[in-house]
């Protein structure tokens, strides 16, 4: 055999080798609503990332599969691949790390971790410590003198996904104002850009809905949201985020009136968190201000007090470095679909993939 002979036979057999370790999905095709996404997470309190959803959805079953990568690379840890699988009719729930190649089954409400119930119990047994400071613990009374929630069309118009889209912004205000006049501001604002659905997107709105009807016949309360909104609330959060027609909550406070504003397809929808905090300063005393040590000699003392100007001029600069820092959002979430479908998918696409070790069972 020459050369050229050997070379095509190792070339043939590499070939032949990669198909059979390639494995076959022999699982049968049903209809399946799949929905998909590109999402952007940055702001103050977050690190950088983008990433990408992809929803399948069918009367009773759901399997989300979701990436996403952080820019720093001091971040790259937390990249991730999951997918969540929610077995509706069996009362099931499968978080899959597609990296590690494990899986968590858990009941259908939801996987609980150890560092929860950690965390649960410390806040239980430590009474005097809390996550952020208080206005009762700055000994501050301040009273709320703004409360809106306001939403409207703002006649703006784009293509998106080669779709014509509208928006629609929502804005929460709060103010908190202190006894001297001064304010802690929020601002939460939400812009949807929306589009006029199409038969798969009406589609899409019928699927989700059973299957957010089956979903909470089976789990009731035992999801945190419904316990904490009921599930006409539940409802409302499932067409505020287009998951569901908006319409089709039968919430009746003013919230949910006023987002039934809101008309179309969402294709787009940002989430911006906005804060100035000046109500109940705590007073900064300079360093300067300090008493002067003459245990050491007068040298000493001079020295120690030079420093300690330098030291409430270093404090300023950082001051208004933050106060400039502060002026961006807390938090800002972009979730932009790229298309929306009926397809025949493989039933695989809802079971835990072959080869894959169970990690924890609830």
């Amino acid at each position: 055999m020459n050369l050229v002979r050997k070379v095509s036979a190792v070339a043939v057999a590499a070939i032949l080798s990669a198909c059979s370790s390639t494995p076959v999905d022999n699982s049968p095709k049903n209809l399946t609503t799949v929905v998909t996404a590109k999402t952007t997470l940055n702001g103050l309190y977050m690190p950088d990332n983008k990433g990408t959803q992809t929803i399948y959805t069918r009367e009773n079953m759901r399997a989300i599969d979701q990436t996403a990568e952080f820019d720093s690379f001091y971040m790259r840890w937390a990249n991730f691949d999951y997918t969540t699988v929610f077995r509706i009719e069996d009362n099931l729930l499968w978080q899959i790390d597609n990296d590690k190649e494990k899986y968590r089954e858990c009941p259908l409400s939801g996987c609980t971790t150890g560092f929860d119930e950690f965390m649960a119990k410390a806040q239980e047994s430590s009474d005097d410590e809390e996550e952020y400071e208080t206005y009762a613990d700055k000994s501050c009374n301040v009273e709320l003198v703004k409360n809106d929630f306001t939403i409207a069309a703002t006649n703006q118009q784009r293509r998106i996904s080669g779709l014509l889209s509208e928006e629609f912004k929502a804005t929460w205000t709060t103010e908190f104002k202190d006894e001297n006049g001064k304010v802690d501001l929020n601002l939460i604002q939400f812009v949807f850009w929306t589009t006029t659905p199409n038969e798969e997107m009406t589609a899409a709105w019928k699927v989700h809905k059973k299957s957010t009807e089956n979903y909470l016949s089976k789990v009731g309360d035992k999801n945190a949201l419904v316990r904490l909104l009921g599930e006409d609330g539940f409802k409302a959060i499932q067409g505020f985020s287009g998951d569901v027609e908006s319409s089709d909550s039968q919430q009746k406070n003013m919230i949910s009136q006023k987002l039934s504003v809101i008309k179309g397809y969402p294709l787009s929808i940002k989430m911006e968190w906005f804060q100035k905090n000046e109500a109940c300063p705590s007073a900064k005393k300079k360093r300067s201000d300090n008493n002067l040590d003459f245990s050491e000699g007068l040298g000493n003392a001079a020295t120690s007090f030079f420093g300690n100007i330098i030291k409430d001029e270093a404090d300023k600069a950082v001051d208004k470095v933050v106060a400039e820092w502060q002026k961006d959002a807390r938090v800002r979430y972009l979730y932009e679909i790229t298309s929306v479908s009926e397809e025949l998918v493989h039933d695989s696409q809802f079971q835990i993939p072959h080869g894959f070790t169970i990690e924890d069972r609830q």
